[in-house]
């Protein structure tokens, strides 16, 4: 079976459960945000092989983020835009690049951007489906970033992207060993945006990481002016 489809397969089994922690109440927390993004005037860092942008600013937890309404559903067409209905952003129309990264007192944190490359607006709210792969790698858990790991924690609300337009989301996991076990080793993971339900659209994003424990965190889609 190809890497691809084992990507796709497995990102079939994790997908309700991904959601599920989206939402682990079933209903909604105090007040929907919705952010609007329009396109960049200029590209904010040169991209690097694989597809990976280059930054030198640190990633560093801060203030803590309040709540906003999340959706149960898993695969509805349109969503909220704060000025009509947009269709949700969905991988077709998204492209995955590596960002600035931190890392303090065994805790390493990587910053995603995602970018509208298509023609129309859409939105997102919610967390995106990331499955790390690699040779001999086990089943690595991901969960929701914590709340109060400060604007990476918690709810980011609905944001919605004009074409060009960019948002963030944040993997964090940990590199201090587990019973002195080896961490493994991470080539990369596949990524499917939040509320898109076709598995056969998963993109790859090459990210080496090790994942100490086997397991690691994934923070909500948040508005690009969060980069820490």
């Amino acid at each position: 079976m190809s890497t691809r489809r084992t990507l796709a397969a497995a990102l079939a089994l994790t997908a309700p459960w991904a959601l599920a922690a989206c939402d682990p109440s079933g209903g909604s927390s105090d007040a929907t945000v919705t952010t609007a993004v329009s396109a960049p005037a200029s590209a904010a860092a040169g991209t690097t092989a694989g597809g990976a942008t280059a930054s030198a600013s640190p990633v560093r937890a801060s203030a803590t983020r309040t709540g906003a309404t999340r959706s149960a559903t898993a695969t509805p067409t349109t969503g909220s835009g704060g000025g009509g209905e947009v269709t949700n952003c969905v991988n077709p129309m998204l492209s995955v690049t590596r960002s600035t990264s931190d890392g303090a007192a065994g805790t390493m944190v990587q910053r995603f951007v995602l970018k509208n490359t298509g023609s129309v607006t859409c939105s997102m709210h919610g967390r995106p489906t990331v499955v790390p792969y690699g040779s001999g790698l086990p089943v690595v858990a991901v969960g929701a970033i914590p709340a109060g790991f400060g604007d990476l924690g918690g709810s980011g609300g609905t944001v919605v992207l004009a074409p060009g337009g960019t948002a963030a989301f944040f993997l964090k996991w940990s590199d201090v060993p587990v019973n002195d076990n080896p961490c493994p080793s991470a080539a990369g993971f596949a990524f499917r945006a939040p509320l898109d339900p076709l598995a056969d659209g998963d993109k790859t994003v090459a990210f080496a990481f090790q994942p100490c424990g086997a397991a690691a965190q994934v923070s909500e889609v948040l508005p690009a002016s969060v980069t820490s």
